[in-house]
């Protein structure tokens, strides 16, 4: 039946209608939509390309040593990527012999073919970030914007940077264990850096921005803007100077004696500042040492006979009128304890007869283990309750990581399953130094006790915090013990130490020493996970040994006291005397005669405040410092990363953008020290610099052209 010609066009008309009005409300919804739900979103994609919020990277604070000389700083480095869809093809091909060229010039690693070739690799790629330059400095990459193509910016010229802060340690390896590493993306901490992070990290600040011509972004007035603020500066305890020498001492020593690793510290006896410490440890694949290992406080060892100066004064404390010329009865031969024998290394008691005095002096073993067990063996928790009041048996509390715990154990001690610790020959073995644990820097504190009148100090590594010229943290040396025993204790015990040197086990060491030492001799066997005591060195056919001397010096007026460890000596000598007492004298003669009777400054001058002349500076250090001050100022140069400032006599402060040339020396004088060295390293001139506060003098003329390998030495002035 053919259909009513009316009644198909009605229809028709109908679909017609509804498909219009389908999509005039779907056409009405999309309006709705976007003007309810999608209404901040897309506001937001439109303000990205005009607006964007930045991020003002906080500069990290620095490490200075005592004397104000940089230890650790931050210089800026950067990668830089390009991305060959953002420069239009017939561009490009025009002008890539040119740009190849330039790259040359500046990177002579590639000539220009090989530029060209490079180029052409990542074209092939389609590639939108292609690397181009790794760890490039500040200067490098303004010579590169100037460059053809890149000088069009981001969008147009492709060059895309990443900027990155490389931590730079102007004294090289030395201290550098110390001094540490913070990683906060892999949650790295270590030595003072890590120990200090929260000082020295500063806080990341943020900026709202407009794009402008040539894809430059140009500051927005905004109540959300928040400044960075740079980390806080530390200021340790170390000198520099003194810890040259007792790197070069402890390095001199392990290479002598073949040695696995060691630790050298030097401390103020006053105030328990260390003044230097170094631990080297051997790289077996380059046969260099390098400090790689803290030994210094996290080496838990059995320190051998430098033990006996604890036992000394745990007898002293528990009887206190022995003499130094009481009678000990150690025989002829071995002395037996239960099921051990105990000998002395060498004979020296006529008819094994020695007084207490020399006991200490000669290291008698038998000598030391008959005195503890004559008067402790009924109650020997009061020998080693003895020990714990002079802290041996606890952390020092430095605040650097991996501080190890000490261990000495007491009578009452049982293993997890209940068993007993304690034995019958326990007591006698840890009197001369086994069966107990403890680090060269717990030694050293006991040592310095000794030298300080029986005031024990605690190690300290850092003396001040800085907030550019305000101290905001200061860290005065703190008394562990006043005590540590009675002043006619510590008479006695000074004169056992003066002995050894004298006429005991470092005689031949520092006979014709230039400064008088007072110390003790510690050797103690290396014990082997596996083999236990009875490990020997293939090769060498021995046994190893740990060496220690620990004391200080001047002997009549202790200034400093002082600790070699050496570890697993593979050479001739093994022995204390042959070992680690050479390196203390080399470190005790070498600082006599740079610092002992000369008058010192120890007092730490606070920063300079700014000089408002025409001075060089950091762009964002300066703007936030004269914000907090002044607002009259003018023509501040927002692209600029270097700025000169200066006043005139009206009190108008300027600001504009400083032209650098990377072939050309600029001018520093004037500038705060941390700036200098900044922006020289940072253009690859090695900086030298002497005393405090801003640059008076440079070596290099400004403006003159920079030869290869330049060195520039900076004479400072406090103001």
């Amino acid at each position: 039946m053919k259909a009513d010609p009316k009644t198909e066009t009605l229809l028709k008309t109908y679909l017609v209608y509804i498909l219009v009005l389908v999509f005039g409300v779907a056409i009405i919804a999309k309006i709705i939509l976007v003007q309810t739900k999608d209404n901040k979103e897309l506001l937001e994609r439109a303000e990205q390309r005009e607006y964007r919020v930045r991020t003002l990277e906080a500069s990290r604070g620095n490490i200075f040593s005592a004397d104000g000389q940089l230890m650790a700083i931050s210089i800026p480095l950067y990668d830089v990527f390009f991305d060959y869809k953002a420069v239009d093809s017939v561009f490009l091909a025009e002008n890539i012999d040119s740009l190849c060229r330039q790259m040359a010039g500046l990177f002579p690693k590639r000539n220009a073919a090989q530029w060209k070739a490079f180029f052409a690799e990542g074209k092939a790629k389609k590639n939108r970030h292609y690397r181009i330059a790794l760890n490039i400095t500040q200067t490098e990459l303004r010579q590169m914007e100037q460059f053809v193509i890149f000088n069009r910016g981001i969008f147009k010229g492709g060059i895309i940077t990443e900027k990155k802060i490389r931590r730079d340690h102007p004294y090289k390896e030395l201290a550098s264990l110390m001094l540490g590493m913070a990683n906060e993306e892999k949650g790295y901490y270590f030595g003072i850096e890590g120990a200090y992070n929260d000082y020295l990290k500063g806080q990341n600040g943020k900026q709202l921005v407009r794009r402008i011509h040539h894809g430059d972004w140009m500051p927005v007035n905004s109540e959300d803007d928040i400044d960075a603020k740079n980390g806080d500066d530390v200021y340790t305890t170390f000198d520099i100077k003194l810890q040259d020498v007792v790197e070069s001492a402890l390095n001199n020593t392990l290479v002598t004696n073949k040695a696995e690793q060691g630790c050298a510290i030097l401390m103020d006896v006053e105030t328990g500042y260390v003044k230097a410490l170094a631990n080297l440890r051997l790289n077996h694949e380059t046969g260099v040492y390098e400090e790689s290992y803290n030994v210094a406080l996290t080496e838990r060892y059995e320190p051998g006979s430098v033990f006996k100066i604890a036992s000394m004064v745990v007898l002293l404390n528990h009887k206190e009128n022995t003499q130094l010329t009481d009678l000990v009865n150690i025989g002829t031969g071995p002395i037996k304890f239960s099921n051990r024998t105990m000998k002395d290394d060498h004979s020296f008691a006529k008819g094994g007869i020695c007084t207490v005095q020399e006991v200490i002096e000669q290291s008698s073993n038998k000598g030391t283990a008959v005195l503890i067990t004559k008067n402790f063996a009924a109650h020997p928790e009061k020998y080693v309750e003895g020990l714990y009041a002079l802290g041996l048996n606890k952390k020092i509390g430095t605040g650097i990581k991996g501080e190890a715990e000490p261990v000495i154990k007491h009578p009452d001690d049982k293993t997890k399953d209940g068993r007993k610790l304690w034995s019958n020959v326990s007591l006698p073995w840890m009197s001369i130094g086994y069966e107990v644990n403890v680090t060269p820097m717990q030694l050293l504190m006991l040592y310095n006790a000794i030298a300080n009148g029986g005031r024990m100090m605690k190690p300290q590594f850092v003396t001040e915090i800085r907030r550019g010229n305000q101290t905001i943290e200061k860290y005065d040396p703190i008394v562990l013990n006043e005590h540590i025993a009675s002043p006619e204790s510590i008479e006695k015990l000074q004169t056992m130490l003066e002995g050894v040197a004298i006429r005991g086990t470092a005689k031949r060491q520092f006979t014709d020493c230039i400064v008088n030492v007072a110390g003790k001799t510690g050797t103690a066997q290396y014990y082997d996970k596996v083999q236990g005591y009875a490990y020997h060195e293939p090769g060498i056919g021995r046994k190893l040994y740990n060496t220690t001397f620990v004391g200080y010096f001047p002997a009549d007026k202790p200034r400093y006291s002082c600790i070699v460890m050496v570890s697993r000596a593979r050479g001739a000598k093994w022995a204390a005397g042959g070992v680690s007492a050479p390196g203390f004298r080399e470190i005790a003669e070498k600082v006599y005669a740079m610092r002992i009777g000369v008058q010192e400054d120890d007092s730490l001058t606070k920063t300079p405040e700014y000089s408002m002349g025409p001075v060089l500076a950091r762009h964002e250090k300066e703007a936030n410092y004269l914000n907090g001050i002044a607002k009259n100022y003018n023509d501040f140069a927002i692209n600029g990363d270097w700025v000169t400032v200066e006043s005139n006599e009206s009190g108008q402060i300027s600001i504009r953008e400083a032209q650098l040339a990377n072939d050309i020396v600029p001018n520093v004088v004037g500038m705060d020290i941390t700036d200098a060295v900044y922006l020289l390293e940072n253009m690859g001139i090695r900086t030298e610099f002497a005393g405090q506060g801003t640059v008076k003098e440079q070596s290099l003329h400004p403006g003159d052209t920079l030869k290869a390998n330049p060195v520039i030495h900076l004479k400072l002035e406090k103001k």
